[in-house]
């Protein structure tokens, strides 16, 4: 399982505005898939999946504030975690 955080997406960019999340809780999806739509105060971006796997939870809603780092959602990419 995969805890995704919103990656950095761009230099001084500190945070944006989700405006789309094209993904739902139990879609399978890509590596490099599109999984929401972001607004910074610079640019409208999608941002990508970084595996292969199936959405198990989304901890994040359209037209929240979220910042770069915070965890968007949770990933099962077949791998499990080891660790506290």
């Amino acid at each position: 399982m995969l805890d995704f955080k919103l990656p950095e997406v761009g230099e001084n960019i500190k945070s944006g505005n989700v405006v789309k999340i094209t993904v739902a809780v139990g879609d399978v999806v890509k590596k490099d898939q599109p999984l929401l739509e972001l607004e910074t105060d610079k640019a409208s971006l999608e941002v990508p999946s970084p595996c292969d796997g199936t959405i198990k939870e989304i901890l994040i809603k359209e037209g929240e504030d979220i910042k770069i780092g915070q965890v968007i959602m949770r990933i099962d990419n077949g791998i499990l975690a080891v660790g506290p």
